[in-house]
């Protein structure tokens, strides 16, 4: 044992056995610690929340151009397909083709195959009524021209557009690129030509139109929404399709019309509606007060419906499906063309009178979707050809008569040179 502990152990000893009394416990400290100010803890810094990024400012205005039904060719018709894939059918009425963005409705299905269920359908409720006129002929005597009658209708039809009255389009898709070389940007799919095929026909369309990057809109659910830049400024362009079909939005349906619009429009700048609609042909050149129809299809009441999506917050509508140019009127300060007519259509389709009369529509829009400036380039197209400047302006005059005719006052006002007007 060491001496240091030894010598600690014997003071222990010691204590224990000694008559000393054990020193008094001792008594606790105060607690000073408590007593003393806490010192203050150093406040976080203050981090402002960033600022936000200033958006883009909107361009002065945004191009836009804007025309009618086009078909570039159909299989289902004799000579229904232009020579060369239909290269030159665009050449001509290429330099007005121009804007930021630029918007056609499609008429018809872009595939290489398939059955038009539509044709089939109505060819099927020919063979029925047939068989009733079958069974009331057979009570008749036979003579030779009722025989060669009966001959004639137990024909095949070998196309979709052998069926008298049907008429179904489907455009061979070598043709599809020529969009894009004319100048197009986005195509409207909302129109009752889109379904001749069915579903595997719209699907095979929008396919075809995807991989050559081209914007489309029209099927139901389906809307486009692009930029436009130009040096440091940007806007947003919303398209929205209607018809009177199940696979697009419905503009038969006014109010929900109304509340697609108005979902769409906090998203974009500027808010374009276009639609597939009203009677067809000649006698179709006017907008009437009233709802329209085609036989027994409804194809909507198209002022009305303009109004409300206006009033919902669309900043131009642009119609087609009459086949006809029709009036442009101007409600709230925003344009609506009610038909920009036939653009390109080259077989399956009457061009002959106003038929054959169409146009380039050209709208800039500035901020807050105000028209800052539109003209229409006019054009005429002949049967077997593409769409070409008319030097004789004959678009020009009868959009002209049309809007004074139809909107009096609201009607816009069409210059020798082109230039749309709003009224005074």
């Amino acid at each position: 044992m060491s001496r240091r502990a030894g010598l600690a152990l014997a003071l222990v000893g010691a204590a224990a056995c000694g008559g000393n009394p054990p020193p008094p416990a001792p008594r606790p400290a105060p607690d000073t610690v408590a007593a003393r100010p806490v010192p203050r803890q150093p406040s976080p810094m203050h981090r402002p929340a960033p600022a936000p990024v200033p958006r883009p400012p909107m361009p002065a205005a945004a191009r836009l151009a804007f025309v009618g039904d086009i078909n570039l060719g159909t299989t289902t018709l004799p000579d229904g397909v232009p020579p060369d894939t239909g290269r030159a059918l665009l050449d001509a009425a290429r330099p007005a083709l121009v804007g930021d963005l630029v918007v056609g409705n499609f008429e018809g299905v872009l595939a290489d195959t398939g059955t038009s269920e539509k044709c089939e359908r109505m060819r099927a409720e020919d063979r029925q009524a047939g068989r009733g006129r079958e069974e009331q002929s057979a009570r008749r005597p036979v003579t030779k021209r009722s025989a060669h009658r009966r001959r004639a209708r137990r024909q095949p039809a070998d196309t979709a557009a052998a069926r008298p009255g049907c008429y179904a389009f489907r455009t061979p898709t070598a043709l599809a690129p020529r969009l894009v070389e004319a100048g197009f940007t986005h195509l409207n799919l909302a129109n009752n030509h889109a379904n001749d095929y069915g579903p595997a026909g719209r699907e095979s369309t929008e396919r075809i139109l995807d991989s050559l990057g081209l914007g489309l809109y029209g099927p139901l659910g389906r809307i486009a929404i692009d930029t436009v830049r130009r040096g440091d400024s940007l806007a947003t362009v919303g398209l929205i399709g209607f018809s009177t079909y199940p696979y697009a939005y419905d503009l038969l349906d006014i109010e929900r019309s109304a509340a697609v619009v108005d979902s769409v429009r906090p998203l974009v700048d500027l808010l374009i509606v276009t639609f597939h609609g009203g009677a067809e042909g000649v006698r179709a050149q006017h907008v009437p007060e009233a709802a329209e129809s085609l036989g027994a299809e409804r194809r909507g009441e198209l002022r009305s419906w303009a109004h409300a999506v206006v009033d919902a917050g669309a900043d131009a509508v642009i119609g087609h499906g009459p086949h006809v140019l029709r009036g442009i009127e101007f409600y709230r300060g925003r344009p609506i063309a009610y038909s920009l007519g036939n653009f390109v259509t080259y077989r399956g389709f009457n061009l002959s009178g106003p038929l054959g009369v169409t146009a380039v529509l050209q709208l800039e829009l500035g901020a807050g979707g105000r028209m800052s400036d539109a003209r229409l380039v006019p054009m005429v197209q002949r049967p077997g050809e593409g769409p070409a400047p008319d030097p004789e302006g004959a678009a020009l005059a009868q959009v002209r008569a049309l809007s004074a005719e139809d909107f009096g006052a609201s009607g816009a006002r069409v210059a020798p040179d082109g230039r749309v007007l709003p009224p005074p």
